[in-house]
């Protein structure tokens, strides 16, 4: 009988320990939770800084290989370099992107306008909007006007924070090693070895991601620079600068880049918005489906379906900014997922 009740108490002691260690988990992990929620506009803001780190290290490696520099001289150079660069293509094509974009600025709203006029006047537009939908444009538009305003008052706080982010990318470029140990010294003992892999590994993906990312961009903006220009579609300087920024995004990039493309031209007619959108789409297929499979064929590579699924998350999570940079946090997860979950190695 005594057995027995020793049995029962170390079986209640075990079962109260073992719901202490949930219910802890439980609290620990909302408070996670609030924290990144709480932390949702601060954490892009980190992750970029990262990554601009990790680009102008890189940089700065390669000149340092090539020409015997030391890396604080190499990580000055690639910053003059920049500046150089858009300085002289400021000079060489500033005026023009000038005048092309105010063109664009202008195109949109009258092709948005001719849209609306074009619904108004079908009979079917008519139908829905007196029966089903019942709106009125004028006052639709509206919201969307408010929302271009805010987009623009947040430019000022996107030139903040983008300041922020090459202050923090210095100093991180500059001694990447000593912030990684010290990120490393963090950690659990137990932990770090796996954690040092993982930080190492997460740095040469982020730099083949990068490298693949400039020439999907360089690509994007060339293909349809030369398709707008050669099909004679007003502002091709203007749109394939857009077209190539928006190739950052994957999938939806280029899908807004057609639709821009296709509204700028579009009050010069309906023909020349189908070649601004012909030629838009032309040079992003030619990109991603013949050029850049082949480039990731030798980088990481993350299944589409798992890409399609984080870019949602991130949006949800973090709005524009966590769009922009659900690639390559999804490729620094997977590589977490392969260290720290499924390891290769003992």
């Amino acid at each position: 009988m005594k057995l027995n009740f020793l049995s029962r108490n170390f079986e209640q002691q075990d079962f109260l320990t073992r719901a202490v260690i949930v219910g802890a988990v439980g609290v620990v992990s909302v408070l996670l939770g609030l924290l990144l929620w709480r932390l949702s506009d601060f954490l892009p803001l980190v992750f970029g800084t990262i990554i601009l780190a990790v680009a102008w290290r890189s940089a700065a490696d390669a000149l340092v290989s090539r020409f015997r520099v030391g890396p604080g001289v190499s990580l000055l150079l690639v910053a003059l370099g920049i500046v150089a660069a858009i300085g002289l293509t400021l000079t060489a094509f500033g005026n023009q992107l000038l005048r092309q974009y105010d063109e664009v600025a202008l195109d949109i709203p009258a092709a948005i306008a001719l849209i609306q006029h074009f619904v108004e006047e079908h009979p079917w537009g008519r139908f829905i909007e007196k029966f089903v939908i019942d709106v009125d444009y004028s006052k639709a538009a509206a919201p969307v006007a408010k929302q271009v305003g805010a987009a623009l008052g947040a430019v000022g706080n996107g030139l903040a924070q983008g300041l922020l982010a090459i202050i923090g990318a210095a100093y991180l470029a500059a001694d990447p090693k000593g912030h990684v140990d010290a990120a490393v010294m963090l950690m659990p003992e137990q932990h770090r070895r796996k954690t040092a892999v993982f930080l190492e590994r997460a740095g040469v993906s982020l730099r083949q991601w990068l490298l693949l990312q400039l020439y999907v961009v360089a690509m994007n903006a060339v293909f349809a620079g030369l398709g707008l220009w050669a099909f004679g579609v007003p502002a091709p300087l203007a749109l394939a600068t857009i077209s190539g920024a928006l190739a950052f995004i994957p999938y939806f990039g280029s899908m807004i880049a057609l639709v821009i493309g296709a509204l700028v031209a579009l009050p010069h007619g309906v023909d020349t918005a189908a070649l601004a959108a012909l030629a838009i789409g032309a040079g992003s297929f030619v990109e991603g489906y013949l050029i850049t499979p082949f480039l990731q064929s030798r980088s990481l590579s993350v299944p589409a379906v798992v890409l399609l699924f984080f870019m949602l998350v991130f949006a949800a999570l973090f709005g524009g900014m966590g769009v922009v940079l659900a690639v390559p946090a999804t490729v620094v997860l997977s590589v977490a997922y392969q260290v720290f979950v499924r390891p290769t190695e003992p």
